[in-house]
């Protein structure tokens, strides 16, 4: 079995599931550490997003990217009443 590397940390739950599922849908495989702890016992740690050593590049940049693309999501959008019909 190839090394365990871990790519992210997350303190919320659902951060980790997002990003997992992100990698999942590109064929990686994961594996999310402290997910029980958390489960059992919030607030115990940061979970870790874990990837085989040879999935970690690949893993980190579909993750930057994804961090890009909700940042940009996020902007905020500011509407002067004068834009409004």
């Amino acid at each position: 079995m190839e090394e365990l590397v871990t790519v992210a940390r997350f303190n919320e739950p659902i951060e980790a599931e997002m990003a997992r599922g992100r990698l999942q849908s590109a064929g990686i495989e994961v594996f999310l550490s402290g997910e029980n702890a958390a489960i059992l016992e919030p607030g115990l740690g940061p979970l870790r997003l874990q990837v085989a050593a040879g999935d970690a590049s690949d893993a980190q940049a579909i993750l930057d990217d994804a961090g890009a693309e909700l940042a940009e999501a996020t902007e905020a959008v500011v509407i002067k009443p004068t834009d409004l019909p």
